[in-house]
């Protein structure tokens, strides 16, 4: 009875040792450069305002990123994409966000990030500019340089294979230079998608 004790405990103690090796080599063998792809929900609202407005207004966000330690919680993200928004006009963006990522129980993270980016919005309908003693129809448009700042959760399930590690996030992004009237007005942004890493 005492041999098959001793067995159990040297069987349950190597396991946990595989278990921390793996918990380790999910730190230290993090694989840079997944694609990073989400669906987005884009609006023109204030921070925590207006949330349901969201969902109305959809595109595509994709990227990737490189670790800055070696590991998973501290990463320098890139992403760019497209969304529709009939309302204050759809819109083009491309940002890059640096990560702090921890580990907060088993597989489950977190995140807090913070960037800087441009986007392109276009007008919600048709606009004219005055030429020649006449208005004239434009594409048109507005650049805005972008502060998104985020917070995500995720859940990370380090494999030795092609895996997928998906999130749900949240940006709150002011954004700067709309016109003289209104130097700085607020995006926000819902993404739920994956980071898709490649063995």
């Amino acid at each position: 009875m005492k041999n098959a004790f001793l067995s159990f405990s040297l069987i349950l103690m190597i396991q946990s040792l595989g278990h921390a090796q793996t918990t380790e080599n999910s730190n230290k063998d993090y694989r840079n450069f997944p694609l990073i792809v989400s669906v987005n929900f884009q609006n023109l609202a204030m921070p925590f305002k207006d949330l349901g407005s969201n969902f109305s207004h959809v595109g595509i966000l994709v990227g990737t990123e490189i670790s800055l330690n070696g590991k998973q919680n501290w990463a320098q993200q890139i992403q760019a994409g497209y969304y529709f928004n009939r309302d204050a006009g759809n819109g083009i963006m491309a940002y890059t966000q640096t990560i702090y990522r921890p580990t907060i129980v088993d597989h489950f993270y977190a995140e807090v990030k913070v960037g800087l980016g441009w986007q392109r919005v276009f007008h919600p309908v048709d606009a004219y500019v005055f030429e020649n003693g006449q208005y004239v129809s434009t594409a048109g448009g507005k650049s805005q340089l972008i502060v998104p700042i985020g917070i995500s959760v995720g859940y990370n399930d380090y494999k030795e294979s092609t895996y997928a590690a998906p999130f749900i996030s949240y940006q709150v992004i002011p954004a700067l230079f709309y016109n003289d009237g209104i130097p700085l007005n607020f995006y926000s942004l819902f993404q739920v998608g994956t980071r898709i890493h490649f063995k």
